[in-house]
């Protein structure tokens, strides 16, 4: 554990996109990648869907409750 790790690797949700660590060229950003990726595989949609029930009615139903519960996990990993 904590052994350097060489070479990239990809994303399953996203091809396109790989994660190369740089060291001194590591943006905040790139972060948040990595926690949808957990996100996705742990299936954190899916455990909101099963367990919370939105009461919510008229205006208030733009977004659904697990897209809001989940940009306020997000945003508060992301500090």
């Amino acid at each position: 554990m904590g052994e350097r790790q060489n070479g990239a690797f990809q994303l399953s949700f996203n091809p396109s996109l790989k994660v190369d660590f740089q060291g001194s060229r590591v943006t905040s950003d790139g972060g948040l990648i990595l926690v949808r990726q957990l996100d996705e595989r742990l299936g954190f949609g899916d455990l909101i869907a099963q367990h919370l029930a939105d009461s919510r009615r008229g205006k208030n139903t733009q977004f659904p409750l697990a897209d809001l519960l989940r940009q306020s996990v997000y945003s508060r990993i992301a500090g």
